[in-house]
């Protein structure tokens, strides 16, 4: 990965945001959260197999980024290369505003917190970011540590950081993220419980989120 400083003066100086939180531009969505939108720090959203539709939210907070400021940048850590770039594009993101990298799965959260260091994008995307399967794996820092080192950053450089998680991966404890969304599927909706919030506004129900609403190009020609 480039060094922090060299990203930075190719990027430029993060966007600052006025509001606190970060609506979606996806109706249905923006209402199921708390805060109407998706706050400063670390976001986790979390669903069996991680096939909930985390991607989908998640690119509709990094166009609603790029629609919000023609100079922001968001960032996508994708270590298994899944993200496929004309659905990225079709879902109305700019490609060219758009930082892709692609660490080795065991360097997923050291990286992450490079990226998130940099303060220069308004939104990170990190895409399977798992505990460590081994206690003899030296260099791995403890989930708790590494969350609250990404809140740190993400905070610092004003960026909504999200987490996209396999909710039936092994985890000791629940991690101390901001906002805690469990995701699930339904024909044509997805499926969102607010599952922790830093303010304890936890959602006793699931709201049904219709994937038909969500921003796309087609929505927006």
């Amino acid at each position: 990965m480039m060094a922090l400083d060299t990203l930075r003066s190719t990027l430029g100086q993060p966007v600052e945001w006025e509001q606190s939180v970060l609506p979606s531009g996806w109706p249905e969505l923006d209402a199921a959260l708390p805060d109407r939108g998706f706050p400063r720090g670390v976001v986790e959203l979390t669903a069996p197999h991680a096939l909930g539709g985390g991607t989908s939210i998640a690119l509709a907070v990094v166009r609603a980024a790029q629609e919000k400021d023609p100079r922001a940048w968001c960032a996508w850590v994708d270590p298994e290369g899944t993200l496929y770039a004309p659905a990225v594009a079709w879902a109305g993101v700019d490609l060219q505003r758009l930082f892709v990298v692609r660490p080795p799965c065991k360097e997923t959260g050291r990286t992450a917190v490079k990226v998130a260091e940099a303060h220069a994008f308004a939104v990170i995307v990190v895409d399977g970011l798992t505990e460590p399967r081994s206690a003899r794996d030296k260099r791995a820092l403890k989930p708790e540590i590494l969350i609250r080192k990404l809140a740190l950053a993400a905070e610092r450089g004003g960026s909504t950081l999200l987490l996209l998680t396999d909710a039936l991966a092994p985890r000791e404890a629940t991690w101390p993220v901001a906002l805690r969304l469990e995701l699930g599927r339904a024909p044509g909706h997805l499926v969102v419980k607010v599952a922790k919030d830093r303010r304890g506004r936890i959602g006793l129900g699931k709201a049904i989120v219709p994937m038909k609403t969500r921003p796309c190009l087609a929505s927006v020609a």
